[in-house]
């Protein structure tokens, strides 16, 4: 099936070489009051909301049947084996894939599926390998391995001749080599080395820059690049073939005598021009490495055989017959022919079995989908979709009444995700369908395109085609090879696999209605070869803003430098933090900018931190890590008490420790054992992807009376008249953690509270169970200022041209905590808003829309900041465009995340994607994450997006006293501000506003 995507295509690639797949190369806070752990009781919150959506889910009861029956009872691996050993490989047109056609009927016969038959159409001609030998004869000998192409003809007999490497880009680069390559046997790329091995991401599917986006409905599609390739390939043949060319070799590519397979003609199944075979790539290697030293001679003996009438192949089909609306049909797909130097296991045994399994699950549970479902085995696949092509055909009168079609195709490894190829009008509804599906550990669904397998054949008449985005799995190895076997197939992942197509299918044949098609414009205008697209002035201007952007590195690094050196840690209505608003206001009018100023709003009190000290003073003194949670009421001088344990996982647990905690200093429920964060690309759909430490999963644990429990805390507490009250960081190596003891008022409420050092906490059960009491000194001497205190958001602008009262935003906040210098929370994200207006400043841009540069205050004690700038500018919120806030550390910008605004994501595509090149930036996302400054924005209708980040050891330095320069990633604090610039600049140049999401009473329909 498919390797790589968009990269420029070899000669002699197949359009699935040519433009497949590539193969690669929040926010912290949650702002809560009460008590310790109620960070991690948010993280711990949101997971069990996903799984509890999942429960309420229509379908999850017969997923979970669906997923139990194939894990329990799974036939695939014995179909699999006998496919692949039993039968084989199978060559289109060959017996094997007719016995392969006869034996996956059967079997679904066996299962009980209605309406199983064959559907033939007819190819030009069979074909078949019979014997290829090479060696070099001069200047030395070498016995070569070598493959004949498909369709190739042979050399009759022994032939030799001279190689020469055919270097051409372009059809006018042929006339250097007329009259120069008779009898010739041709190379024609430069090899890459094989060793060291490439790396190779087994998440590729997924993890890659953005595909540029389709064109806008009211423009014409994008030119094909498979036209422009194939145009060459076919003047190239000819150019060849005139020349008296003996042979083509073609470099297999792949390590350890691996061999690959395609065909060398451009018609399906009629014989191409040229005698072509592949070599392998050492082999290959060897050539290229002697040409350059001197003559290469070499000798083939390449026997092929065709048919000399046309051949009727087949497509197998199966039902399970809808009951309610028997004619819409939703379609499971793969390919049941093989290329035939291995057994044709992981391309495409593998898919063809995952459908099979699918198939026998569905129809064992007898659940009875409201929609037929159709399983179909394809054929003709490897030699250009063919055997799918041909059912379109044939099924052109059905085609409004297929919802949609999913194909599995990429090898042996899990679904990552499932593919939409554009289909921006599904993805709303895919997602309500993988809903009840968080066992399976789906990605999130991805709008890149597949144009290597069965899905295209629908998507191009305008029927959604998805694709299954697949772990990678060694395939580079075995894709096409003749180490594609049995031996290769991975049990789990594709048991996995049938798990998602088997429940993706019923929840779909489920739906009140079809999937959406797209718009017309866009399904029935295939791509051609077009005119050339004409510049963009605004991606070109995106090129200038990055240019000056990196010009302006050394700034940006001396800007962060004297925030966290000069000024320091910015405590919401410390002095500090006033320095720091007066201090980028003063940046922004240096550079010029408009309507620059502060914008006041008050908190009740400032908080300073002052003494904290605490040690276990019996039964052994131990000296503990400790920090005073902000806005805690002190201790007022050291206190000592006796310590108890709470353990409770839903209110009603508390009653038992009534009357028993006055006078005590509290821990609150054992350590939970943590787990790191993931990047957030690759974090399944559904769960929460700040860059934190979060507790493992608990079985029959119930996270939403944990969290209720945890809020009743504080105040249970208070009544019990606790001395005090301690909480575990949920870092390790004595890293603290910081938060706000109040609910964001700024108030003094409940009991002291202090942090200490997970290593401490550990320390204090420890004590507890070893019985005997435990005695604590605590010291925590912060202070209130017992009156109210001005504090500020700073404000800048570029003013539009043509709209200027619409505006585009771009934020971050300068406020922070105070046990490091807020260095990368939030420093980095200020001080790149900062960058963003210098460097638009000195392009001296004149964006249609003003672009406004918004550095917001109070943050950390619950987005305080932003809810005052969105209350204060209410009467405005219908004119803001979009939002983008930068608050995850200093990591790479990955792409942006979009809160659930699936009205925007095509647009924002379109905005982004002058990135994906420059800067690597991914798809966006449409994850929801709170506890950064876009959320009040999100609240009120706005869009407002934040910047998804590499976790950069953000779950070291956040909140702790970690949070220091020396681990600024300057690189990407670069691109993060180019990103932040890029995204105001081309959101203000929009023909219109960016899309809001529906009203919530639309939303809910």
């Amino acid at each position: 099936m498919k390797i790589t995507r968009y990269r420029p295509c070899d000669f002699g690639q197949d359009r699935r070489e040519c433009l497949s797949h590539k193969g690669s190369g929040m926010k912290a806070k949650r702002k809560v009051a009460v008590v310790a752990g109620l960070l991690v009781c948010g993280l711990i919150a949101r997971t069990w909301s996903a799984r509890a959506d999942e429960e309420k889910n229509p379908n999850a009861a017969a997923d979970a049947q669906i997923i139990g029956e194939i894990r329990e009872h799974s036939e695939l691996m014995a179909n699999l084996e006998y496919l692949s050993d039993q039968i084989g490989p199978r060559l289109t047109g060959m017996p094997q894939l007719k016995q392969a056609n006869d034996w996956t009927a059967e079997t679904f016969r066996k299962y009980g599926l209605t309406n199983v038959h064959l559907e033939a159409y007819t190819i030009p001609h069979a074909w078949m390998r019979v014997k290829a030998e090479a060696r070099m004869i001069a200047p030395a000998e070498h016995p070569l391995t070598i493959a004949a192409a498909a369709w190739t003809p042979g050399t009759k007999g022994k032939v030799r001749g001279p190689v020469v490497y055919f270097d051409v880009k372009e059809p006018q680069d042929f006339d250097k080599y007329k009259g120069k390559l008779k009898g010739a046997i041709v190379i024609m790329t430069d090899p890459q080395p094989l060793s060291p091995p490439r790396a190779v991401d087994p998440n590729a599917e997924i993890y890659h820059p953005m595909d540029e986006p389709p064109a806008p409905p009211d423009q014409p599609a994008r030119p094909d690049p498979y036209e422009k390739y194939l145009a060459m390939m076919k003047a190239r043949n000819q150019f060849l073939k005139e020349q008296g060319v003996l042979a083509v070799l073609r470099d297999a590519n792949k390590p350890h005598a691996l061999l690959n397979m395609t065909s060398a003609t451009t018609q399906p199944f009629e014989m191409g021009p040229l005698t072509t075979a592949f070599i392998t790539g050492e082999g290959y290697r060897l050539i290229f490495r002697l040409l350059k030293k001197g003559p290469v001679e070499l000798e083939l003996n390449i026997t092929n055989s065709v048919s000399k009438k046309p051949v009727e192949v087949n497509n197998t089909v199966a039902e399970i017959r809808g009951t309610e609306r028997p004619d819409e049909v939703v379609i499971l797909g793969a390919h049941l022919d093989s290329w035939d130097l291995g057994t044709g296991t992981t391309d495409n045994g593998t898919g063809s079995t995952v459908v099979l399994e699918a198939a026998r699950a569905l129809a064992k549970l007898n659940l009875k989908p409201k929609r037929t479902i159709r399983f179909i085995l394809f054929s003709g696949e490897e030699e250009g979709l063919v055997g799918s092509k041909e059912y379109v055909k044939a099924h052109k009168g059905e085609l409004d009444k297929i919802s949609a079609a999913l194909i599995h195709d990429s090898g042996t490894g899990r679904v990552l995700a499932i593919g939409l190829h554009d289909n921006y009008q599904d993805r709303p509804i895919v997602d309500q369908v993988i809903a009840p599906l968080g066992e399976l550990k789906l990605l999130e669904t991805t709008m890149a395109r597949e144009y290597g397998t069965d899905s295209l054949s629908f998507d191009e008449v305008g029927v959604p085609g998805f694709w299954c985005a697949q772990d990678l799995a060694e395939y580079y190895k075995t894709h096409h090879s003749q180490s594609d076997t049995f031996d290769k197939a991975w049990k789990d992942d594709l048991l996995q696999g049938a798990q998602v197509l088997a429940t993706w299918a019923y929840n779909t044949a489920q739906l009140p209605e079809m999937m959406p098609r797209r718009p017309v414009s866009l399904a029935t205008g295939k791509p051609g070869m077009g005119e050339a697209p004409k510049p963009d002035p605004v991606a070109e201007m995106d090129k200038k803003i990055l240019e000056q952007v990196k010009t302006d590195k050394d700034q940006l690094k001396a800007d962060l430098t004297y925030l966290t050196t000069q000024i320091g840690p910015r405590l919401t209505g410390s002095p500090q933090l006033d320095t720091a608003s007066h201090w980028t206001e003063q940046q922004f009018k240096a550079l010029g900018l408009a309507n620059v100023h502060l914008e006041s709003w008050t908190i009740a009190n400032s908080w300073t931190r002052n003494v904290a000290s605490g040690r276990v003073v019996a039964p052994a003194v131990h000296v503990m890590a400790v920090a005073q949670a902000g806005w805690s009421p002190a201790t007022n001088g050291p206190v000592t008490g006796e310590l108890m344990g709470i353990e409770a996982e839903k209110p009603e647990d508390l009653e038992k420790y009534k009357g028993k905690l006055g006078g005590k200093i509290v821990i609150v429920g054992r350590p939970r054992e943590l787990e790191p964060p993931m990047d957030p690309i690759l974090t399944p759909w559904g769960e929460g992807s700040l860059p934190l430490n979060h507790p493992k999963a608990q079985e029959n644990f119930d996270s939403r009376a944990y969290a209720k429990m945890r809020m009743e805390l504080a105040k249970f507490l208070a009544d019990e008249k606790a001395l005090a009250t301690l909480s575990a960081s949920e870092k390790s190596f004595g890293l603290l953690n910081m938060t706000s003891a109040s609910r964001g008022d700024y108030k003094p409420t409940g009991v002291p509270w202090a942090f200490v050092a997970r290593e401490d906490y550990e320390q204090l059960w420890r004590l507890l169970d070893a019985g005997g009491p435990v005695q604590v000194e605590l010291n925590l001497g912060g202070t209130f200022s017992e009156k109210p205190v001005d504090v500020y958001n700073t404000v800048a602008e570029i003013r539009g041209t043509e709209k200027p009262e619409e505006v585009v935003i771009v934020g971050a906040h300068l406020d922070s905590w105070d046990l490091g210098t807020g260095a990368t929370d939030n420093g980095t994200g200020s001080m790149a808003v900062l960058e963003a207006a210098r460097a638009l400043q000195k392009l001296g841009v004149k964006p249609k829309r003003t672009i406004r540069f918004v550095l917001f205050t109070g943050e950390e004690q619950g987005l305080n900041g932003s809810k005052a700038y969105v209350q204060a500018h209410k009467d405005e919120l219908p004119k803001i465009s979009g939002v983008l806030v930068h608050d995850t550390g200093t990591g790479k910008v990955l792409t942006i995340g979009l809160m659930g605004n699936y009205n925007v994501r095509e647009t924002i595509d379109r905005v982004m994607y002058p990135l994906a090149e420059l800067v690597g930036l991914m798809e966006p996302t449409l994850r929801s994450e709170g506890g950064s400054d876009h959320v009040p924005f999100d609240q009120a209708g706005v869009p407002g997006f934040w910047c998804v980040q590499e976790v950069a050891d953000y779950d070291k330095m956040h909140h702790s006293q970690a949070d220091v320069l020396d681990h600024v990633r300057w690189d990407d604090l670069t691109e993060g501000a180019q990103v932040l610039a890029v995204f105001a600049y081309n959101v203000a140049e929009l023909p219109e506003m960016l899309p809001r999401k529906p009203e919530k009473k639309e939303a809910m329909k």
